[in-house]
């Protein structure tokens, strides 16, 4: 048996969950083969850069025109597809994306493919930013910006549906919208046949995720799955597992039993995680340590940001007895378990390890589209906060010295966790092959009669 997991970067939320899933299919088949797919891989490499490094400095530097482009916002995506005039905002935005990564792409007032692209890639791709930028300059701007997307999408979809068919995987699982949307075209047409299982890694639903291709819908939570029946999805389309977590969540160990584990000493403790990225540690941590009226350990996980990896080893040499750093590793189940309180960005999958664990979790920094989903399941459920960071002391001062709130936290945090949802995740593609199966040898016998 074959599996085929689609991912998309940046973010390494939609990977650990395909790997939690892995890990899962793995106990029930140890002979069972998958491979991985991020799309992004699909793209010329420098084209693939900037489009990575384009998400995040949006995220970071240009929160409301990634709320729009999450919202699939009406106006930014006309502005997109060249119906109307783009926005300063996003002209600027595109255009230091593009000097960034294509310094050689400087006149945009005119449709061209210069021989300095390296690729058919980005040659579209810069075509595309200077028809946004340049759209009432260009001959038909309109037309050209509307045929550039679908040419762009059709050339994706079609590298895609050629990666499917030449692995064969007997089912695909799609942890990220992207690549679910564009299987849709290829399996309308029967180019694929092999059951597609969305899996959402987040505690709101997307649009783009809506497709009638999709044999199966795995969510976070009830709301998600009214959410996905609202669009039109229809009720045996759609599972409630939670979010695929690794087998270590299953069995965690207590809270002296992890501090024990890693050395630490059993007084009040904070873990602060960014993701892989590190988003918002270092801020974090400082404005933790300069304040001595708060006596706790804070513990942080590092992420692959070289240099601030030596800020944070330098800063456990003036703080010995109340900083600790670890290194990112893939199992954050102990670091969790050692904390009374997990602080970070709201990633669907850092949440849902802290409530496997039974944490409240306190978002400091929210990239808002799905992380503001996120926050908004934990605040509505008692199970966590979203507080700006100069409010951060204050609000630890007032959870660690209130002892029944700080208890209906994590009590509230235990309730929601679900640390099988890989497991019952398995139990549901199981079903979904069955009903293949039984569907094929039903179209045999009725062709032999």
């Amino acid at each position: 048996m074959k599996c085929l997991f689609l991912t998309s970067s940046p973010g390494y939320g939609h990977t650990r969950a395909a790997e939690a899933i892995d890990a899962a299919l793995r106990c029930r088949y140890p002979d069972i083969e998958t491979q991985y797919l991020d799309i992004t891989s699909l793209i010329d490499p420098q084209v693939s850069e900037a489009i990575q490094g384009g998400y995040l400095r949006m995220t970071a530097e240009q929160p409301d025109l990634y709320q729009k482009l999450y919202d699939l916002d009406k106006n930014f995506y006309r502005q997109l597809a060249g119906k109307i005039p783009a926005d300063n905002a996003l002209i600027e935005f595109l255009a230091q994306q593009q000097q960034q990564f294509f310094p050689e792409a400087v006149e945009r007032s005119h449709f061209t493919l210069p021989v300095s692209y390296k690729s058919l890639d980005s040659a579209l791709f810069n075509t595309l930013i200077n028809s946004i930028c340049n759209r009432e300059k260009i001959p038909a701007g309109r037309l050209l910006l509307q045929g550039l997307l679908g040419l762009i999408y059709n050339i994706l979809a079609s590298r895609l549906k050629k990666f499917v068919n030449e692995y064969a995987p007997d089912f695909l699982i799609a942890t990220q919208m992207y690549p679910n949307a564009l299987l849709a075209r290829s399996i309308e047409k029967g180019a694929i046949t092999q059951p597609v299982i969305g899996v959402l890694t987040d505690y709101g639903t997307h649009g783009l995720w809506v497709r009638n291709t999709t044999s199966l819908y795995c969510v976070s939570h009830d709301e998600a799955a009214e959410s996905l029946r609202r669009k039109g999805i229809a009720e045996d389309r759609i599972c409630v597992t939670g979010i695929p977590l690794m087998p270590a969540f299953t069995n965690i160990p207590t809270q002296i039993k992890a501090q024990q584990d890693l050395g630490l000493n059993q007084q009040p403790t904070i873990l602060i995680t960014g993701g892989q990225c590190g988003i918002g540690v270092l801020d974090t941590v400082k404005r933790l340590l300069d304040d001595e009226s708060l006596n706790y350990q804070v513990l942080v996980t590092t992420s692959n940001n070289t240099a601030e990896k030596k800020v944070l080893k330098a800063l456990t040499l003036d703080y010995p007895s109340r900083f600790r750093v670890f290194g990112w590793c893939d199992d954050i189940s102990h670091l969790i378990c050692a904390a009374d309180v997990v602080i970070g960005k709201p990633g669907g999958l850092t949440v849902s390890e802290t409530l496997a664990c039974g944490r409240p979790f306190i978002a400091t920094c929210c990239l808002g589209g799905q992380e503001m989903h996120n926050v908004q399941f934990l605040r509505e459920r008692g199970a966590g906060l979203l507080v700006e960071l100069d409010q951060l002391p204050q609000t630890l001062r007032e959870i660690f010295s209130n002892a029944e709130r700080l208890g209906d936290m994590k009590r509230n945090a235990y309730r929601l966790g679900r640390p099988n949802s890989a497991r019952e995740l398995v139990v549901e593609v199981e079903r979904i092959l069955r009903k293949k199966e039984m569907a094929y040898l039903e179209e045999v016998s009725l062709g032999e009669l």
